[in-house]
């Protein structure tokens, strides 16, 4: 009788995972190419105009601080003007860099904190804009899925929604409300003095 109800057991199993698997290939699965949507699509356009003064003030200061930039350049050139500007001189000099190295770092971890915030912003304006999208290409093309083109191996023809998908989400977001930082609140992009 046990093996009996193990055997009842394993029929059932499988015709369940025949019926699963039946209901996925029967399902109709569509594909958007998200990098594509990430290029194209106008919130995200909207969003790198923004904040292209900020992002330029962040690779300003990352070309400052890393290895082999600006500043360390300026002490290795202090370095070798060590023996004609005599050692105070030089101790000065190379306090006033390291110090301008230090500002610049802590300006770096701002601009880019108020950055990754402004972009959380965004996207939680693109998801909300995303889900009624994805529900009216999900209703329109009578499909149960939509998937990222990237996650896929390959994909059959008819089957790629990106364009009509960006069409739906300019629509529905334009454009995107940030709380930019005002003018006096994000550090200015400074050089250091110049030896």
């Amino acid at each position: 009788m046990g093996t009996f109800l193990k055997t009842l057991k394993l029929g059932m199993v499988a015709v369940a995972a025949m019926v699963g698997i039946s209901a996925v290939s029967s399902a109709q699965i569509l594909t958007v190419d998200d990098e594509r949507v990430e290029r194209e699509a106008a919130a995200y356009k909207d969003f790198n105009l923004q904040t292209n003064e900020l992002r330029q003030s962040i690779l300003q200061r990352r070309q400052m601080v890393t290895r082999g930039g600006a500043i360390e350049q300026q002490l290795a050139d202090l370095e070798k003007r060590k023996a004609i500007i005599g050692n105070d001189k030089y101790e000065e000099e190379k306090r006033k860099l390291e110090q301008t190295y230090v500002r610049f770092q802590q300006e770096l971890a701002q601009l880019e904190y108020v950055f990754d915030q402004l972009r959380q912003e965004a996207m939680v304006q693109v998801e909300r804009a995303r889900q009624p999208v994805i529900r009216s290409l999900l209703a329109e093309r009578n499909a149960q899925v939509i998937m990222m083109k990237r996650l896929l191996l390959g994909s059959a023809a008819g089957i790629d929604v990106t364009t009509q998908f960006i069409e739906k989400l300019d629509a529905e977001l334009p454009n995107v409300t940030l709380n930019l930082p005002k003018a006096g609140d994000a550090p200015a992009a400074e050089q250091p003095e110049q030896q």
